[in-house]
């Protein structure tokens, strides 16, 4: 059975995830995308392959319950309102779908939450790791034994973990960056890219380069500090 799924977010994300369900589909038919929708003006009404973008993405509320969705927001400015936005939506977490690319490696102790994730193209994913639902791993990512990736952590391609590694709610880490045996990044940090993780990295703060700068920090939400703290500890 084919499902039906509408993509949030348009703009360049949505050219990743047509190009991703071409490939599963091309392995099992699996997937019919059937909607497009975005917050930004600007991009209401154009057209996608055939699909016009719809708008606002609190409007996918009034769809039938039988389509899934794909949440496609996420870059290192939207990391924390990500979270916003699906509280907002309201919806359980089995409404979205994870989009995992036919040539990922995912060990079999490993777990992917079936839910909001989207793996990319060549990545391995090792034994007795976790990724939490709503997170995005781009392409050529290594992610090692016994690792923690907490719930809507965003990772760019060519990132390598050791072993031990937690990588906390909402972060977003740098394309290329390395990370040491049992490093912890808490929620809402940014590691900027090429970047060598030796040491624990506070909740929001952003840092580059190696050796690491911190550069910036931003206020991460009691709620989100919170809830990794529990998920953490169960895990």
């Amino acid at each position: 059975m084919i499902q039906q799924i509408v993509i949030i977010g348009a703009s360049n994300a949505f050219w990743e995830i047509d190009e991703l369900i071409k490939d599963i589909n091309a392995v099992s038919a699996k997937y019919e995308i059937v909607g497009v929708y975005d917050d930004d003006k600007s991009l209401w009404g154009k057209q996608f392959n055939n699909l016009v973008v719809q708008g606002p993405i609190q409007e996918v509320k009034n769809l039938p319950s039988h389509i899934k969705f794909v949440f496609a927001i996420g870059s290192f400015r939207t990391r924390i309102i990500r979270a916003q936005i699906l509280e907002n939506l309201g919806f359980a977490d089995d409404r979205f779908v994870s989009l995992i690319h036919p040539t990922v490696k995912v060990f079999s102790t490993a777990q992917v939450s079936e839910y909001g994730c989207i793996i990319h193209y060549g990545t391995v994913i090792f034994n007795h790791t976790k990724v939490e639902p709503f997170c995005v791993i781009a392409a050529n990512c290594v992610i090692a034994v016994s690792n923690y990736i907490g719930r809507g952590a965003l990772m760019g391609s060519n990132i390598t973990t050791t072993t031990g590694v937690k990588i906390g709610s909402y972060c977003f880490i740098g394309s290329s960056s390395s990370i040491g045996e049992y490093v912890e990044i808490e929620p809402g940090a940014y590691i900027g890219m090429g970047s060598l993780v030796l040491k624990n990295i506070n909740a929001g703060f952003f840092v580059l380069g190696n050796p690491l700068r911190v550069l910036d920090k931003i206020e991460v939400p009691e709620k989100i500090l919170t809830k990794w703290l529990e998920d953490k500890n169960k895990n």
